[in-house]
């Protein structure tokens, strides 16, 4: 046979980093509780979530917060040192900031949809609680068109209580039903 076949090339990787908190638990109770308590107080907002709470955007600005805020952005920092870190990257960590941070309390049969986070560079996610495990699910922004070729469309993440992840904001994701009678907490943000 004269036909030569090459290895496949398989373009536009997407990446996502993940980091670990390893002194989580000195101050997640405290953390929850704070949520908690700011949550009575203070409206829920509707974007991606069906269900449950999400806090204002700008919620992380109140002074009572910065104890744990200075935690999360040490993570955030330390994360985006080695996401940054990469020769496929045109990104420079002293050009992003946070523009903003919501924290979300999904409760029994709670969820969130699947969305973007339009108006930023990169998006994140800090899982504080939990219970069920659920998966944090990415689909391909062509997921129709690959479907008809491809068997995975989508990949899953399971979250770690004091892990965090960063990725593209352009990259469609959700999370699926809380099945826990114990509510699911994550801390979202935006990098722009």
């Amino acid at each position: 046979m004269s036909i030569k076949i090459y290895p496949p090339h398989y373009l536009f990787p997407t990446k996502i980093l993940e980091s670990y908190d390893n002194d989580f638990e000195s101050y997640k109770e405290d953390m929850i509780e704070w949520m908690r308590l700011y949550s009575l107080e203070n409206k829920t907002f509707e974007r991606s979530n069906l269900g449950g709470y999400q806090s204002p955007d700008d919620f992380y600005l109140q002074e009572s917060f910065a104890p744990f805020l200075n935690r999360i952005t040490e993570q955030i920092s330390s994360t985006l040192d080695e996401y940054v870190d990469d020769e496929k990257s045109t990104l420079e960590k002293e050009q992003l900031s946070i523009c903003n941070m919501w924290f979300n309390f999904n409760y029994e049969n709670c969820y969130n949809v699947t969305h973007t986070h339009p108006g930023s560079i990169l998006a994140g996610v800090f899982w504080i609680q939990c219970p069920d495990n659920s998966p944090i699910i990415f689909h391909c922004h062509d997921e129709f068109a690959r479907a008809t070729h491809e068997k995975y469309t989508n990949e899953t993440f399971t979250p770690r209580e004091g892990g965090m992840m960063i990725f593209p904001s352009h990259l469609p994701h959700r999370v699926d039903i809380n099945r826990s009678k114990t509510p699911r907490v994550s801390l979202s943000f935006n990098l722009y």
